[in-house]
């Protein structure tokens, strides 16, 4: 049986236009003047997927901690009881994070 994030990632998977590198790594994310722990679980250069759950709705503004990038803001896309994908605004260089 299909996990519902494997199902969404596969109905989704068409729109994606930069590949998407796995690399399950602890990190933060500012929600809503909050630090909240979270595992990234992938990154592309376009966007992230994040583990975790918090007060958060599509649309809304958040700070993902990039290990060795840095804070970088994000828009919320998708929320799952235990995920969060977000979009970065432009372009971010990911070979340091994917190494």
């Amino acid at each position: 049986m299909m996990s519902d994030l494997q199902k969404d990632t596969d109905e989704h998977g068409d729109r994606r236009r930069a590949q998407r590198f796995v690399v399950n790594l602890p990190t933060d994310v500012l929600i809503k003047g909050a630090r909240v722990t979270c595992r990234l679980v992938d990154i592309s250069e376009g966007g992230a997927l994040i583990e975790t759950s918090g007060p958060v709705a599509v649309g809304d503004k958040v700070s993902l901690d990039l290990p060795k990038v840095g804070p970088t803001i994000a828009t919320v896309v998708r929320v799952s009881p235990s995920h969060i994908a977000m979009a970065f605004p432009g372009a971010i260089i990911i070979s340091s994070i994917v190494r």
